[in-house]
């Protein structure tokens, strides 16, 4: 699998995980849907390039699920 494809995977997982949870507290909860959304629609178009700003908050949003307990499972 290549990175674009890894990275909307990763993607796809963390909302669906977030959706559920439901019992799980997140701050903005809606917000981070949103944003994983976006992310999927923009990460599909053929000419996407992941930007540093990007990858740092996919890690990020990843580390803080989890410690929210959240479970965040990729499939390898």
């Amino acid at each position: 699998m290549n990175t674009q494809n890894e990275n909307i995977s990763h993607a796809q997982v963390m909302r669906d995980e977030i959706l559920a949870s439901p019992d799980v507290w997140l701050p903005r909860r809606e917000d981070l849907l949103g944003w994983l959304n976006a992310f999927v629609q923009r990460a599909e178009a053929p000419s996407y390039e992941l930007g540093e700003t990007e990858a740092a908050d996919l890690s990020a949003l990843d580390r803080f699920l989890r410690s929210k307990k959240v479970p965040v499972v990729l499939a390898v």
